[in-house]
């Protein structure tokens, strides 16, 4: 079984010590990592998705942690910029197929994500700054 997203960032925002969970981020720096962390944190990311929790059938299958590592590159479709033509009932239909399609537990990621924030309080702005210096403007 492979360590999703979402359980990865809560593993490491569990760590004690700051100096911890800025090297688990180190560590484990990927794209997938750096977009998650840069859409709640960026202010230029401006999210075109209503907030709160859309309503969607939670994936029920086996072992989809690594279905968001594959899927993690849709999330330009729902950014000021990244699908411009895009009609908003389009985006919020992709929107929750995403969400239907991947972890339960990376989907609440996802969902907490466009609402500019993380559901981990020990992954803070300032810890993502000194992991990824250039990251964040």
């Amino acid at each position: 079984m492979q360590v999703g997203v979402a359980e990865f960032l809560e593993r490491t925002s569990k760590l004690k010590k700051r100096q911890d969970k800025v090297a688990a981020l180190k560590h484990n720096d990927s794209f997938v990592i750096r977009t998650v962390l840069q859409g709640a944190f960026d202010p230029r990311i401006n999210w075109l998705l209503p907030e709160g929790e859309p309503p969607y059938s939670p994936c029920t299958l086996p072992d989809q942690q690594a279905v968001f590592v594959h899927e993690c590159r849709k999330l330009k479709y729902f950014v000021d910029g990244g699908a411009p033509g895009l009609k908003p009932a389009k985006r919020e239909q992709i929107f929750t197929e995403l969400l239907e399609s991947i972890h339960p537990a990376d989907a609440k990621m996802v969902v907490a994500l466009k609402d500019k924030k993380l559901p981990w309080p020990g992954i803070t702005e300032d810890i993502v700054r000194e992991a990824f210096p250039n990251l964040l403007p």
